[in-house]
């Protein structure tokens, strides 16, 4: 879409059936992550726009999915599905909601570095919750993270970017450790309401597609995934933004209520 956004999906198709993922789908996947396990993360949706893979979510109550402004920026809600219940791509017990309606935060800009690159989307039929479908925990309004903290990022997006584009057959888990501003900021200058986080190695990052996946550390979604290096790899940090910040605004259109978290 803009060419700061580096995770959206540049409207192309994932070809998730290739001969050489159906033959080895238990290869690493993200850009060096692991493969989920089935309701590992129930709470993680993929986000088809036209009917093709854009970015990822969460689901925060029945009728709430939390994601990243800048994938439904310039999009309208009847060109939306949310795909949820699943961890394997060709699953045949895949649930499927219409969007509705949806919201982006008043002060995202598509300028710069966005600061408020938050949105939410409204189904049009409630989640049924199970063991495959639920709601995520949000942190408190203001509550901090610590560098140093151990988090695992979430996300259907590519798992290669370079020599050629691939996408996962399986939901892709990155562990991932927060770090403080001054590292950060050797690659990122706009730092306001955004975690830092990087992987054990170069070849770990979020990639395109990764949008709006969240960031836990235990139950709680602490981040939402929105930046990462242009080419996915480089072991430069992932840009997270700070979903504290925004509790009071994701409840004020979403009425969840106060969790002790």
């Amino acid at each position: 879409m803009k060419q700061y956004i580096l995770f959206l999906a540049l409207c192309i198709n994932p070809d998730f059936s290739s001969a050489e993922e159906t033959q080895n789908p238990l290869q690493p996947r993200i850009v060096g992550g692991r493969n989920a396990t089935q309701n590992e993360f129930p709470f993680v949706v993929a986000l088809l726009l036209d009917r093709d893979f854009t970015c990822s979510g969460s689901i925060i109550n029945q009728y709430k999915v939390l994601t990243a402004a800048h994938c439904i920026n310039d999009t309208t809600y009847d060109q939306w599905l949310v795909r949820a219940g699943f961890y394997y791509w060709h699953a045949t017990n895949v649930i499927e909601r219409y969007v509705g309606n949806m919201k982006m935060h008043r002060r995202y800009e598509t300028k710069g570095d966005p600061t408020y690159d938050i949105g939410i989307m409204d189904v049009t039929e409630s989640f049924e919750f199970n063991a495959a479908i639920h709601p995520v925990v949000l942190p408190r309004f203001h509550r901090r993270i610590k560098p140093g903290t151990k988090a695992v990022a979430i996300g259907w997006g590519l798992s290669q970017f370079k020599p050629t584009r691939e996408y996962p057959l399986i939901l892709q888990a990155l562990e991932v450790v927060t770090i403080g501003t001054r590292r950060c900021r050797t690659m990122w200058k706009e730092l306001n309401k955004t975690i830092c986080a990087v992987g054990k190695s170069d070849s770990e990052n979020g990639c395109i597609g990764d949008s709006g996946g969240p960031m836990m550390v235990g139950n709680v979604q602490w981040g939402m995934i929105f930046r990462s290096t242009a080419n996915c790899t480089g072991g430069g940090p992932i840009k997270f933004l700070e979903i504290s910040r925004f509790t009071k605004w994701i409840r004020r259109f979403s009425k969840i209520p106060r969790q002790n978290n």
